[in-house]
């Protein structure tokens, strides 16, 4: 009996041991549950509660472009003949022929206008048998001097009326020439002012010439510009006459002088005419480069965000939006260059910038195609308003 009770006392021990880590499993079991409930409700609550994923906003977006360019300076001036005179008498006399035709060419020594020279020539006939009497008297009194039969006194006087004579004949043929009015150098006539049978006096105008083949470009620089301006720099000019159509030369002169009152430099150029297309005194819109860049980066402006300080611009960097603080330079018609900040193969956002912010995710959409078109027909080149 004793052997039993005690075995049975150690059942009984057992069992209730075994019950004890039933229970202590259990226990552990509903902690761990519970907390990995606590996560997956605390997991849920953050996903109610966290801001949904922003969407990709639609924009228009270009890749910079680079292209050649040229830097400006605007002004306006206005055309002259490469040569220009008025035909004018230097003697007084009356119009006995006149040799050219209104608006034509003509060449360099060609006879214009005769005037009568009819009492000229016979002052110079009468100058000329006076100087050849003289002479003839001179050599006598030379040969009379080497025979002793004059004084050296009276050769000396018969050689100065010689020469006395001389000059006068030739007083009497210039005068003579000047009846005889040519063209002092090849060009174009203008209109006549008088007629066969006028009686005309020194100075009296009688017709202009343009010599036409290069026409001169006079305009004024402002004087804070005036050390961008130098001899053989290109210049272009554009006229109402002639619409978009350019008309290139050269920077040929510049005045030294600062005007006191406009404080602005004169330059004066010269465009080739040969074509014949431009006329002296036309207005002209005036383009004067002064510097030329061979890669210059362009973006449209509506790319560029104005700042207070410093223009930014949106740029798409693994299709999100990051902004650029960039630095101007020159434009060109709805486009702008740009000096830093960005570089070949950027990629622009040109619409849409009210609808992103810095890191917005965008999904890009290309531009307009028009507007490369139009920047590709514009001439390579940026403009600085001088005035």
């Amino acid at each position: 009996m004793m052997r039993t009770t005690g075995n049975q006392s150690k059942q009984a021990f057992g069992r209730i041991l075994k019950s004890k880590f039933v229970a202590l499993g259990l226990l552990a079991f509903l902690a761990v549950g519970g907390v990995y409930s606590s996560q997956l409700m605390a997991s849920d609550a953050e996903k109610a509660t966290a801001p949904p994923a922003r969407p990709a906003m639609p924009v228009e977006t270009t890749e910079v472009k680079i292209s050649a360019s040229n830097h400006e300076l605007l002004a306006v001036g206005s055309l002259h003949s490469n040569e220009s005179v008025v035909i004018m008498p230097e003697i007084a006399g009356v119009v006995a022929k006149i040799a050219f035709k209104e608006g034509a060419a003509i060449q360099k020594g060609q006879l214009l206008i005769k005037l009568d020279g009819s009492v000229l020539q016979a002052q110079f006939d009468r100058a000329e048998a006076s100087r050849a009497l003289s002479e003839k008297n001179y050599q006598r009194a030379e040969a009379l001097f080497n025979d002793n039969a004059i004084s050296e006194l009276e050769r000396d006087e018969s050689f100065s009326r010689w020469q006395l004579d001389e000059a006068t004949s030739r007083l009497a043929k210039a005068q003579l020439d000047k009846v005889t009015i040519t063209a002092p150098f090849a060009g174009t006539l203008g209109l006549r002012n008088v007629s066969v049978g006028d009686y005309v006096q020194p100075g009296r105008a009688l017709v202009n010439l343009e010599d036409l083949s290069q026409l001169k470009i006079d305009f004024s620089v402002p004087e804070k510009f005036s050390s961008l301006v130098q001899v053989g720099q290109d210049v272009a000019i554009t006229t109402d006459g002639h619409g978009e159509k350019r008309f290139v030369g050269q920077v040929y002169a510049i005045n030294p002088l600062v005007d006191a009152k406009s404080r602005s430099l004169m330059v004066r150029g010269k465009i080739d005419n040969s074509d014949g297309l431009l006329r002296p005194g036309q207005f002209a819109q005036v383009k004067l480069v002064t510097s030329s860049k061979a890669a210059a980066v362009f973006i449209p402006e509506q790319a560029l965000i104005p700042q207070p300080v410093t223009p930014m611009v949106f740029t798409v960097v693994d299709g999100k939006a990051a902004i650029v603080p960039v630095q101007t330079g020159q434009r060109r018609k709805g486009w702008v260059e740009i000096v830093s900040g960005l570089v070949a193969g950027d990629v622009v956002i040109t619409g849409g910038h009210q609808k992103i912010g810095p890191g917005s995710p965008v999904h890009a959409m290309p531009s307009d195609p028009s507007l490369f078109s139009a920047f590709e027909s514009k001439e390579p080149s940026v403009t600085n308003n001088n005035g």
